[in-house]
């Protein structure tokens, strides 16, 4: 009898929570659907319009133990954009951080940022479809973002980062949004400022760095050959190098170390200003054996060229200005980075380059 009990709970349980499951995941669907909907009234585009671009930290937000990467579904198929039509991206955060939904329009500059309230999930499927924007996002604001326009309406922009709209991700997906909207964006270099969670010169170094280092040490045998990073010092390049190359320090393809100000200094003072950017190994697993880089990049000329030395504009505008004139250098990483130094790698040196209570640079023989 206990048996047959235990047979009957175990057969309602597979009943019961697959049901709860699927109406969780419906109500989500529902949500993106909403969300793209309001955006749609608010900037006024139509499903398919390529001027319209859609960010969310859908399916990395983690709400009342709920995923949320249904939500993705929902915006798709309202509005009938993609990642692989490069006009729908989940920007990476935390999944203790609020659920939020951005759309941005490139043709007018204005944006709308939508911030989910939790407790409005906490509902059938019936009961979320009834409820109004307001029960379901917490906030609703919107802002022209466009950055020439920003530059010209100075006050519009101080207000827009002063009186946080988006919720403390203004610098985050206005920089992304204005690069975006670029004739030279492309999607590899998009998809890693995502998952940087927003674009700043330092991203943009990352991307010259690897356009440098696939010139200067291409992958000619890819069953074999693979990049290892030894990112001394770390900064937001690194990210862009982790998801371009599959460079992760879980598997062993990124190790990360600090410098200290007077390695910095001494550093700089040796190699003409070029910050030192880290070594950059094309490793042989079959031969093991490799090619190592010592690069430095030098952010002087990139200010210089890029008008931003000595920035005199609004302080949250100067590295959004950087960010768009140093497109223009994403196939001249030359004009910035350097070769220090070029070494041979065996087996014995890599593990030097990498173990703890050893110092890189100083294996590498330039510190």
């Amino acid at each position: 009898m206990d048996l047959m009990r235990k047979m009957l709970a175990l057969t309602l349980l597979l009943v019961v929570v697959p049901g709860v499951v699927m109406a969780e995941s419906t109500i989500m669907v529902e949500l993106g659907s909403k969300a793209a909907k309001t955006a749609m009234s608010e900037l006024k585009f139509q499903k398919g319009d390529s001027n319209v671009l859609a960010l969310t930290d859908a399916g990395h937000a983690i709400v009342d133990g709920q995923t949320t990467q249904k939500a993705l579904k929902g915006i798709a198929e309202e509005t009938g954009f993609s990642e692989a039509d490069s006009n729908l991206f989940q920007v990476l955060r935390p999944n203790f951080k609020p659920l939020w939904f951005y759309f941005f329009n490139k043709a007018t500059g204005e944006a709308v940022y939508m911030q989910v309230d939790g407790k409005s999930l906490n509902k059938s499927l019936d009961e979320f479809k009834a409820l109004s924007n307001d029960q379901i996002f917490g906030k609703i604001s919107k802002a022209n973002v466009d950055l020439s326009y920003m530059m010209n309406h100075t006050d519009e922009g101080n207000a827009t980062f002063g009186n946080s709209p988006f919720n403390g991700n203004e610098f985050s997906l206005i920089s992304i949004s204005n690069i975006w909207a670029l004739p030279g964006a492309t999607y590899d270099f998009l998809q890693a400022t995502c998952f940087h969670d927003h674009l700043c010169p330092g991203v943009t170094s990352g991307y010259m760095l690897a356009k440098y280092v696939e010139e200067k040490l291409p992958i000619t045998n890819p069953s074999a050959e693979s990049y290892k990073v030894i990112a001394i010092p770390q900064w937001c390049k690194d990210d862009l190098l982790q998801l371009r190359w599959d460079a992760t320090p879980g598997k062993s393809g990124m190790f990360l170390m600090a410098l200290t100000d007077v390695e910095k200094n001494a550093l700089k003072a040796k190699y003409n200003q070029s910050d030192v950017a880290g070594i950059y190994i094309r490793w042989n697993d079959t031969a093991k054996q490799g090619d190592a880089l010592v690069l430095g990049f030098n952010w002087t000329p990139m200010y210089e060229l890029t008008g931003t030395a000595n920035w005199k504009g609004p302080a949250w505008a100067s590295k959004l200005v950087m960010d768009v004139r140093m497109m223009d250098y994403w196939n001249r990483p030359e004009a910035a980075v350097s070769t220090l130094k070029e070494f041979k790698v065996d087996s014995n040196k890599l593990a030097l380059l990498q173990n703890a209570g050893m110092h890189p640079l100083k294996v590498a023989g330039v510190l």
